[in-house]
C-alpha cells in the first residue's frame, strides 16, 4: 500500500490526543455536577457512544484524505500532437551558473515547461556528452519523462581529463533513427545544449539526414555569452563559454528554429507554437505503465456515515416529574 498524501497520516496521533481530552474534560465536569447536586441531562452512555462516533468517523477521514493506494489499473492514453526526441546536453559545462540555479536545470525546467504547453507532445529522452544514450523511448507519460530528466546529470558520461565532450551531430542522427523517419508522425528533434560541436562532418551529416527525413531540428542554446563563467574541473578552474553556432546551423538547414533560454517560459512557448505550425499534429494511442488505484473511496462514505450517526444522535435523557407540594385550603387540616 502506497499513500497520496502520507504526511497527513501524522494527525492521527492528535486525534486521538484530542479525544482523550476532551473525554477526560467531560468527565471532571460531570463529576463536579454530580458533586453539586445539578441533575445531569445527558445520558453518560449515548455521551459515550455519540463521541466514539465522531472521534472515529474523524479518525477515518484522516485515514480517507492521506489517500490510500492499493492494487493496479493499466491506463490507456490518447492524444494528439508531435513526437520529439529531446537530446539534452549533459557535458560538464552544463553545471555553469550563468542560469538560475545552472545551466542543466534549467534545460530540466524547459523541457517540463514544453510538455505543459503542448500536452499532446510524445518526447523521447537522450541525454549526451562524447555519446548519446537513449534514457526514455518515446512516451506520453510526462510524469514519468519528469523522473527521469532529474536522473541525467554528468555522472552519466566518462571523462577524459576533464572533458567529456559535446557531440551533438552524433546525438541528432541517433535521434532520428528512434524517431523511425516516419515524417508524416509529426517529428521534430529538440537539441538543448550550451556549446558547439567540433565535429563539423557529423553536424553536417546529421543536418542533411534530418532534411532528408522532413524532420525539424529545434535548438534551445542554454547558455549566456555574454557572461564569462568559471567551473572548477578536478581542482581546475576552467572558462565555459557558450556558443549557438551548431544550433543555428542544424536548425537553418532542416527549416527548423533555434531559440536563447530566457528566465520566464516565453521561448518554450515560442517551440510551442512553431510545433503545432510545422509539424502534423498525429493522433496517438499508448498504453500507461501499471499504476497503483485510488482508494480512498472505500473510507470516505463510512467516515461520512460514522460523523452523521454521531452528530444525529440525540444524548438528552428524559428527567424524573417533580411532584408538586400538596394546597390545602383553609379550614382543612394537612
Amino acid at each position: 500500500m502506497t499513500w497520496g498524501n502520507g504526511l497527513l497520516l501524522w494527525l492521527l496521533p492528535g486525534v486521538v490526543a484530542l479525544a482523550g481530552g476532551v473525554a477526560w474534560w467531560r468527565a471532571r465536569a460531570r463529576r463536579q455536577l454530580v458533586s453539586l447536586g445539578v441533575p445531569l441531562t445527558v445520558g453518560r452512555r449515548r455521551e459515550r457512544l455519540r463521541a466514539t462516533l465522531l472521534w472515529l468517523g474523524l479518525a477515518v477521514a484522516t485515514v480517507a484524505l492521506a489517500g490510500p493506494r492499493w492494487g493496479s489499473v493499466s491506463e490507456m492514453h490518447t492524444a494528439s500532437g508531435t513526437d520529439v526526441a529531446l537530446v539534452l546536453d549533459c557535458s560538464r559545462s552544463m553545471m555553469a551558473t550563468d542560469l538560475y540555479p545552472n545551466r542543466l536545470e534549467a534545460a530540466r525546467r524547459k523541457a517540463l515547461a514544453l510538455l505543459r504547453l503542448a500536452p499532446g507532445t510524445r518526447m523521447a529522452l537522450m541525454p549526451f556528452a562524447a555519446l548519446p544514450v537513449l534514457r526514455c523511448p518515446l512516451t506520453g507519460d510526462h510524469q514519468a519523462l519528469g523522473e527521469m530528466l532529474q536522473d541525467c546529470t554528468p555522472e552519466m558520461f566518462p571523462a577524459e581529463k576533464g572533458y567529456q565532450g559535446t557531440a551533438i551531430g552524433t546525438a541528432v542522427s541517433d535521434a532520428l533513427r528512434k524517431l523511425g523517419g516516419q515524417s508524416e508522425r509529426g517529428q521534430a528533434v529538440l537539441v538543448m545544449s550550451d556549446g558547439a560541436d567540433d565535429d563539423h562532418a557529423a553536424v553536417q551529416r546529421a543536418a542533411d539526414e534530418a532534411k532528408a527525413a522532413g524532420v525539424p531540428v529545434v535548438g534551445l542554446f542554454i547558455g549566456d555569452p555574454d557572461k564569462q563563467v568559471t567551473l572548477a574541473i578536478d581542482g581546475r578552474d576552467e572558462v565555459m563559454s557558450a556558443d549557438r553556432s551548431t544550433l543555428e546551423k542544424l536548425a537553418t538547414e532542416t527549416e527548423g528554429l533555434c531559440v536563447n533560454a530566457v528566465l520566464d517560459d516565453r521561448d518554450a512557448q515560442t517551440i510551442a507554437e512553431f510545433l503545432a505550425a510545422h509539424t502534423a499534429q498525429r493522433p496517438w494511442e499508448e498504453r500507461r505503465r501499471t499504476v497503483a488505484s485510488e482508494r480512498f473511496q472505500w473510507l470516505l462514505m463510512p467516515a461520512v456515515l460514522l460523523l452523521s450517526l454521531g452528530a444525529l444522535l440525540p444524548t438528552r435523557r428524559r428527567l424524573p416529574a417533580q411532584i408538586p407540594p400538596l394546597r390545602t385550603e383553609p379550614g382543612e387540616r394537612s
